[in-house]
Order: structure tokens, then sequence, then C-alpha cells
């Protein structure tokens, strides 16, 4: 008797019958529209360069969908049983999407050329003043000797403006006019990313704190003049700043505006102790570190989401840099008035 054995060939026959028809007349799965669903906003329409962006998403998971007009915007239709799986891959792009744009640097503001030529021509006239030994009320004042590095000056009898007053003297024309045009280049830069007015600030206090901490580490006996510790010092503070706030986690790059810093200043070190001869690498490393310093401060209060333009110290900060400066030669006067 085969009666179980003809039933379960039947029933075989059935599937195979079954798979087969189901091949060559397929069910059409119901579409739904879950066009609004991504957003929850009820079915606002898509351009057509978005919806091309989630169909390729769509597609790249192997989710079955289909785009269609609907009047001037385009819709995304997927089998109901898939339209789970199809909103949440298509948030998941969405969520990755706007994530990248958000930590995506917001374009530099442009290089505030003008105003950077304007105050470095200013700068640059001043320099030539003191160092053309200039005749005021029928007397010739010598600024070299009133304000030029003196480090044991400095240490033992409290003349620490000649830490600001050596900024603004030169040993020569070219020392002053390469420092002019170097300095108005790294200058330019810095003042793109910190404001005209902070930038000159930080520099200047770069440069001072530079031959500040010169006199302390090197002693007494070195003389020195010339701004290329400023220089270096807006560059340290150019190099802190990116370096901080410009790009995110540990990584070579980051140490990038430092590396070139270094380079730079291992190579274009301009400047001269006074009546040396030599280069004064010492106060430009100095200005380069207290700068970086200065710099990774500023990028860290910039990360925190701190404007110096919108607080209105931008300009405050630039007069409080002049201030400083002739405050430091009235300094200087009087004290060669005195001696």
């Amino acid at each position: 008797m085969d009666d179980g054995g003809g039933e379960n060939k039947g029933h075989a026959l059935g599937e195979a019958l079954s798979r087969l028809g189901r091949r060559l007349f397929p069910r059409r799965d119901v579409f739904r529209d879950i066009t609004g669903e991504v957003f929850e906003d009820g079915g606002a329409g898509l351009s057509e360069k978005r919806a091309r962006e989630w169909s390729l998403v769509l597609w790249a998971r192997g989710v079955a969908h289909r785009m269609y007009h609907d009047g001037e915007s385009w819709r995304i239709g997927v089998p109901a049983r898939l339209a789970g799986r199809a909103v949440d891959e298509i948030r998941a792009y969405v969520r990755e999407n706007a994530l990248g744009e958000a930590e995506t640097p917001r374009p530099k503001r442009p290089v505030p050329v003008r105003s950077v030529a304007w105050v470095m021509a200013g700068v640059g006239f001043c320099f030539v003043f003191l160092v053309s030994h200039p005749v005021v009320w029928g007397r010739r004042l010598d600024f070299v000797r009133m304000g030029a590095g003196d480090t044991g000056a400095m240490l033992f009898s409290g003349q620490w403006w000649r830490a600001l007053t050596a900024l603004t003297l030169h040993a020569d024309g070219a020392h002053l006019l390469g420092n002019v045009v170097v300095g108005g280049l790294f200058m330019a830069f810095l003042c793109r990313e910190a404001g005209v007015g902070t930038g000159f600030f930080l520099a200047l206090a770069a440069g001072a704190a530079g031959n500040g901490l010169k006199a302390v580490i090197q002693g007494p006996g070195h003389h020195f003049l010339g701004a290329s510790t400023a220089v270096f010092g807006a560059l340290g503070v150019l190099g802190g700043m990116v370096s901080v706030f410009g790009l995110r986690g540990l990584s070579w790059r980051r140490l990038a505006p430092f590396g070139a810093g270094l380079m730079l200043l291992a190579l274009l070190g301009a400047g001269e102790e006074e009546n040396a001869g030599k280069i004064d690498l010492g106060g430009h490393f100095l200005g380069f570190a207290a700068g970086a310093i200065f710099g990774a401060a500023m990028g860290a209060a910039r990360r925190r989401g701190w404007r110096i333009p919108v607080l209105g110290l931008d300009a405050f900060l630039g007069i409080l840099a002049a201030l400083t400066v002739v405050l430091a030669w009235i300094s200087a006067f009087l004290g060669w008035r005195w001696s």
C-alpha cells in the first residue's frame, strides 16, 4: 500500500508547481511612499538630485524601490514590507551626511591685505625714523642707544622696556626691509585668523616675551635689536591657532604648522645681534615659542566659540599694542635723560 508515499509525492509536486508559478507570475508588492516618513514631516517631496541620492543609498543596501514624479517634486516608494528598513537606511545616511557637513571647516575670511599693508607702511615709517638719528628741538636723539636690547640693563637696572623698544630698531636697511616684507606676509595671514588689531597685539606680545625670556635664559652681556623676534612670534601664533583650532584629534597634520615654522626659523632667520654680526637664533626661537603658546590659547578659545571681533576687542587690542610701544619709548627716553 503506497498511500503515504503517493501523498508525499503529491505534496512535493504541488510545492514545485507553486514555486514555478511564483517565478512565472511574481506577486506584485504594494509600494509605500516613505518620503515623508524619513523626516516625519508628512510627505514633502524631494528634488531630483536628492531623490537620486536616496535611490543610490537604497540600491547599495539591496532595498527594492522606485522613484516617481509627484508634480514638480520626486518621491521614493518601497515595498510595504521593506518600508521600515528603507527609512532607517536613509535616516542613517542623512545623519552621517549632516555630521560631515558640520565638521567641514567654514570658509576662511579673506586676507585683509589692504589693512595690513597700511599698518605695515606706518610701522616701516616709524622704523626708519627711529634709526635715522633725528634732530628734535636742536638735539640729536640716539634711539638705538636709548632702546636697543641689553640683557644686563634689563636684569640689573630694571629696563624691561627694552624688550619692546628693541623690536622697533634695526641694524641696517636690509634688516629693516626684510622684517617689514616678511613680517607683512605673516601678519596678513595671522590677521585673517585673529583680526587686524588682535594679530598685531599677539605678535608684539610674543616678540616682547621672547626678548624677555632671552634676558632671563642667556643672562647679561647680550645686545640685540630688530623686529625679527616679533615676526617669528607671529608665525608661532599662527601655527598655534591652526594646530588647536583648525584640526581635530592628535595627528601629524596637527604638528605640520610647527614643523613649517621651525624650518622657516632655521632658513629665514633674518636679524642680527647688535654689533655682533650674528643671527639672533635664540631670540627668534623664544619668540616663536611664546607665540605658539599664545596662539594655542587663542585657538582653544576659538574652539569654545569665542570671537574677538564680535566682542568688540579687536580694535581695543590694536590700540593697546600701539600705546604699549609708545609708553615703552617714553620710559626709554626718561631713562636716557636721567642717566
